[in-house]
């Protein structure tokens, strides 16, 4: 708390509709609804009597609880005690990640309750069991519009569960002709509710790869053809895509890097050395542990459609200053990369010992 609450504008849009809730119990229906999780959240605690430090405070400790249950879900994963102290270490000192405890925003609360529901996920031997996290990733999904992916990586856990166990070949080939309606789904949830208030290919004319820095720009060499207003805002995409191939696919392919590698041309020379010392390599090792038999497909599922998901948003929407769409994720990185590094140094051990 040294340097006390820190807020942005979104900050003081939150605490309005928070107060509105708490007060009056009136929920405006404007483009904070669909960040509502935040404002309900803000809104119990001050119901309870809490200040704002205080709800630094909340958010704090239910990051260190998440904390302990990330610890857990990655031993659950390795199997062993190298693993969940080496994710758990690399989690707490990711300044990047752990900055946003102390700001009133949505990341906090939004990255604590995921923890946890992978958590339940990891720990579950059943469907019914895994059961428990869905209050917990539909909850989520009420925090951030994005938050939809969590729900989606639910889905198709489930659905590999029932493949695995679907009693016949034909029963395998129904189950996957009928999960088409997953993605047809989510198309429609994200056109028709989450970007109907977002102005994402209008933003594709500025050329910008980091949200409002002029320091990294594309160019394009023919006049930018926009997509009519009125079209929904996949049709805007496609539109646009189609009409400015080049220019769209090197300004999302910068995206896609900057993503993935989390440097930043504004980043000091150390701050970028560190994470391509300490995220890098997870990336590699994380890959090893995916395509280990011993964690569930599953499990494996899961966590990769949180990342991939996240990935994909972030490359045909726009990157961040701060990388924070990676940091909503990046301990599903941390969880599968120290899973693998355990398992690597076990077989070292072993061929030593031989």
């Amino acid at each position: 708390m040294k340097y006390g609450v820190r807020t942005t504008d979104d900050s003081r849009e939150y605490l309005a509709y928070a107060h509105s809730i708490a007060d009056d119990f009136y929920f405006a229906n404007n483009y904070y609804i669909k960040y509502l999780g935040y404002p309900l959240f803000l809104a119990l605690l001050f119901k309870l009597g809490v200040g704002l430090k205080s709800v630094i405070i909340v958010q704090t400790l239910l990051s260190g609880v998440a904390t302990v249950f990330f610890y857990r879900t990655t031993k659950l994963l390795a199997g062993n005690a190298l693993a969940p102290v080496l994710s758990t270490f690399v989690l707490i000192i990711w300044y990047d990640l752990q900055l946003f405890h102390a700001f009133l925003m949505t990341e906090s609360l939004y990255v604590s309750l995921l923890m946890y529901g992978f958590y339940l996920v990891v720990k579950s031997n059943s469907v019914r069991q895994s059961l428990w996290a869905l209050p917990v990733l539909l909850y989520v999904a009420l925090v951030r519009p994005n938050g939809f992916i969590a729900v989606v990586a639910y889905m198709a856990y489930i659905v590999t569960v029932a493949y695995l166990t679907a009693p016949t070949v034909r029963a395998k080939r129904t189950l996957l002709l009928s999960i088409t309606i997953i993605p047809t789904l989510t198309i429609l949830v994200v056109d028709q509710y989450l970007l109907q208030s977002f102005t994402v290919v209008e933003t594709y004319e500025k050329g910008e790869v980091i949200y409002l820095y002029k320091g990294l720009l594309v160019h394009s060499a023919q006049p930018i053809i926009m997509p009519p207003a009125d079209a929904s805002p996949l049709t805007k995409l496609y539109l646009f895509v189609r009409d400015n191939s080049s220019y769209f696919f090197r300004m999302s392919g910068l995206r896609f890097l900057l993503f993935w590698g989390n440097v930043k041309p504004f980043f000091s020379v150390f701050h970028n050395t560190m994470i391509a010392l300490l995220l890098w390599p997870m990336y590699i090792f994380g890959a090893i542990a995916l395509s280990k038999y011993p964690i569930s497909l599953p499990v494996r599922v899961f966590g990769a459609l949180l990342v991939l998901q996240q990935a994909f948003i972030t490359t045909i929407t726009s990157e961040n200053e701060t990388g924070r769409f990676l940091m909503s994720v990046v301990f599903v990185v941390f969880a599968f990369g120290a899973t693998g590094i355990s398992w690597q140094i076990d077989k070292w051990k072993k061929q030593g010992e031989g």
